[in-house]
């Protein structure tokens, strides 16, 4: 019997349909020609598969600490720990990287070696009680050297195979993905966690996040670097030591502004990130099904906005969408200590969802744009160096205070911060963004408006 109109042009659209998708899944598995597509593709790819392990230890992490009975102090050095230790390990991360005329190789192994803390806390139920919480701290400040100096070697391969004019959208899109699979990911691994028995189900999903991990470093393995980077052979160059990064780094008079602004701004933003958890578990007593469903729901709303701040960074400009993103967070810590049950949770979440792509890809873009482009590695270095001072001791003080105070007042304390924080940022960089030069006499002065 021969079909209907109306079916033939149903069959061809289905057929149009799996033939679309039938491409794009080639597109994602093929081998394909080494080309400024081929690099976006791999790094699409990279972090759809990195966005499980995110989602797991950002989400898990502290809660796994509190369930083996850690201390506010113990979580308080989970995020202080780490930051300390960047701190410490950044400009010689930088000096190492500047000496590679191709960083892949440094990548991928060091890449490898900051997924293994997601496999090693797994056996942490096998030491003793008192151990058990104290070594998820710090086999993950551990995990920290590593991460260190990928991710510092990781900013200076985005800048070298991501052309500027291209990397507000591929930023965007890799962002977009990650929030997808974060979605995901944080709502079935809450849900297997309150089935499976503790703490057989930490184990498990850990596990599982470092396997997908794994493809994760595969495609970032392909990405090709260009050999463009100019090699740092002795130490007594210029850049030999942080004290001589900082010296050098005031003479780019933005670059150093941007990087003040931001050294404030973590101190009023890091004093609340333990707090957080500590709220929700000893206060709220949410289960990890509903600690799931709130980062499940940020990260949705993630993936809407992250293109859409990318477009108003074109229009506008990084440090506005900077700016705007600083001033939404200050509602994270308000709307969390005005909670008394879980589900006003869910519009904090929605903000978070908001606000936090403006504040990400603002100080990344900012960072990228006025970073000097010789010895990128080591200004980007002195930048995290700068900003996790801050950010290792802030913790500890919020900790602190919700042990004196309680844990609400001390939310609402880490609210008012950071209210100050974006008016000292606003005030700082009150101007437009300028790619930063060293001083020179007045008649070769040139300033080019970022």
């Amino acid at each position: 019997m021969p079909l209907k109109p109306a079916a033939k042009h149903a069959a061809r659209q289905l057929n149009a349909g799996l033939l679309a998708g039938r491409d794009i899944a080639a597109r994602w598995f093929e081998r394909g020609e080494v080309s400024a597509s081929w690099n976006y593709w791999n790094l699409y790819r990279d972090i759809a598969w990195y966005g499980v392990l995110s989602a797991v230890t950002s989400t898990f992490t502290s809660v796994y600490a509190l369930r083996l009975g850690g201390s506010n102090f113990l979580v308080g050095l989970l995020t202080s720990l780490p930051a300390l230790i960047n701190a410490v390990v950044q400009i010689p991360a930088a000096r190492l990287i500047e000496r590679q005329r191709n960083t892949r190789s440094l990548l991928v192994w060091t890449g490898l070696l900051m997924r293994l803390p997601a496999l090693l806390i797994t056996f942490v139920p096998f030491l003793l009680d008192r151990w058990q919480a104290g070594g998820v701290v710090w086999i993950t400040a551990l995990g920290t050297v590593p991460a260190a100096v990928s991710n510092l070697a990781f900013t200076a391969m985005l800048a070298d195979v991501v052309p500027a004019q291209d990397r507000a959208h591929v930023v965007s899109v890799r962002n977009v993905l990650f929030a997808m699979v974060t979605t995901l990911s944080v709502l079935a691994v809450g849900k297997a966690i309150d089935v499976v028995p503790f703490p057989l189900s930490y184990q498990l999903v850990f596990s599982l996040a470092f396997v997908t991990s794994l493809v994760s470093l595969f495609y970032l393995g392909r990405v090709m670097i260009p050999d463009q980077r100019p090699l740092v052979d002795k130490p007594g160059g210029e850049m030999t030591g942080w004290v001589q990064a900082l010296r050098s780094s005031l003479q780019h008079r933005q670059y150093a502004r941007f990087t003040l602004a931001m050294f404030v701004c973590t101190w009023t933003q890091y004093f609340a990130v333990p707090l957080y958890a500590i709220y929700r578990v000893r206060v709220l007593h949410l289960t990890e099904g509903w600690m799931g469903l709130l980062s499940m729901i940020e990260s949705a709303v993630t993936i809407l906005t992250w293109y859409i701040w990318g477009r108003v960074a074109r229009r506008r400009s990084s440090r506005f969408v900077l700016i705007l993103g600083v001033l939404g967070l200050c509602y994270y810590p308000l709307g969390t200590a005005l909670a008394s049950q879980a589900w006003p949770l869910i519009i904090v979440a929605v903000v978070a969802g908001i606000v936090g792509p403006a504040f990400n890809l603002g100080m990344l873009n900012g960072l990228l744009e006025l970073a000097p482009e010789s010895h990128r590695a080591t200004y980007v270095g002195l930048f995290n160096m700068l900003i996790n001072i801050p950010a290792c001791i802030s913790p500890l003080l919020g900790a602190a205070v919700a042990g004196w105070l309680g844990v609400r007042t001390a939310l609402f304390v880490g609210a008012f911060l950071r209210v100050v924080g974006f008016l000292t940022v606003s005030l700082i960089l009150r101007t437009p963004s300028t790619q930063g030069q060293p001083r020179r006499p007045a008649q070769q002065a040139t300033d080019v408006t970022a």
